[in-house]
C-alpha cells in the first residue's frame, strides 16, 4: 500500500509539472485502478499541492517586486540627478511584479 502511495505522489508531481486539470488527474487515477470512492480525497491533496506551488511562486514574485521598489527608492535618494526611468520606471515595474505575485497567490 505504501508503494502505491509513493507511486501516486510521484505521479502527482509529474501532473503538476505538466499542468494537468482536475478532470485529467481524475481520469489518470481511474486508469491506474484507484477506486472511485478514494478519488475525491486524492484530488483534494492534489489541489493542496497545486496551491502550495502557486503560493511559493507568488511569494518569489512579491519579493522580486519589493526589491525593485527598494532599489528604485535607494537610487532616487542617493543620486541627485535621477532620471525619470529610475523614479517612475523601476517603481512601476516593481509594483506590477508585486501584483503578478498577488494574482498568482489568490487565483
Amino acid at each position: 500500500m505504501t508503494e502505491i502511495k509513493a507511486s501516486i505522489q510521484q505521479q502527482a508531481l509529474l501532473w503538476l509539472e505538466k499542468g494537468f486539470s482536475n478532470e485529467q488527474v481524475k481520469a489518470e487515477l481511474l486508469n491506474m485502478g484507484i477506486e472511485e470512492r478514494n478519488i475525491p480525497e486524492m484530488l483534494r491533496e492534489f489541489k493542496k499541492m497545486r496551491n502550495a506551488r502557486n503560493t511559493s511562486i507568488g511569494l518569489y514574485y512579491i519579493l522580486a517586486g519589493a526589491l525593485l521598489c527598494f532599489i528604485s527608492c535607494v537610487w532616487t535618494l542617493t543620486v541627485s540627478a535621477t532620471s525619470g526611468f529610475v523614479l517612475y520606471g523601476l517603481t512601476s515595474m516593481g509594483i506590477i511584479v508585486v501584483f503578478i505575485g498577488l494574482a498568482r497567490i489568490f487565483n
